[in-house]
């Protein structure tokens, strides 16, 4: 009996206690909706929205200036969400472009290790790479073209970049 109240107890009457559960798309939605997670660019396009022509898309940078208010920081994971969109609509048939691309991600993460410092700047750097990969990647379309960059890249040799490397 002690075991049938306990387990009573822990229903917490939400809407999975109620037999409506909610589905990862309802629980996503739910998630946007309060601010928990960014509200992401889902159209069936691999450039999504991008208004201002700025080459960052605008769901993607809504969340950068509302993660990163320090001016530089903010900077650098706009150079750095540019660099994975371009990623996603370069001609993957193009070793000009492709070298081109690589070179545009390169300089975004030495500017990144450049502008993040203090003892756990590798790890805010990794995450807001990490984060910005994800966030760009966000669909089957997108992720696909990433894979087939990064598939058109493979076996290739990049240089790290000199001079200014921050836009």
């Amino acid at each position: 009996m002690a075991l049938a109240s306990a387990l009573t107890a822990c229903g917490g009457g939400g809407a999975a206690s109620s037999g409506a559960a909610l589905t990862p798309q309802e629980q996503i939605a739910q998630l946007e909706a309060s601010g928990a997670l960014p509200s992401l660019d889902r159209t069936d396009s691999v450039a999504g929205i991008d208004a201002n022509a700025n080459g960052v898309r605008d769901d993607i940078e809504r969340y950068i200036e509302k993660k990163y208010t320090v001016a530089a920081e903010r900077a650098a994971a706009m150079q750095m969400a540019r660099a994975f969109q371009q990623m996603l609509l370069v001609n993957k048939q193009d070793a000009a472009a492709l070298e081109a691309v690589s070179e545009l991600g390169s300089r975004a993460i030495v500017c990144g290790s450049s502008v993040f410092a203090g003892p756990a700047a590798s790890v805010e750097l990794s995450q807001m790479t990490t984060s910005l990969e994800s966030m760009t990647t966000n669909t089957k379309l997108r992720l696909l073209a990433y894979l087939e960059y990064n598939k058109a890249r493979s076996g290739s040799v990049s240089t790290m970049p000199k001079g200014a490397v921050c836009d």
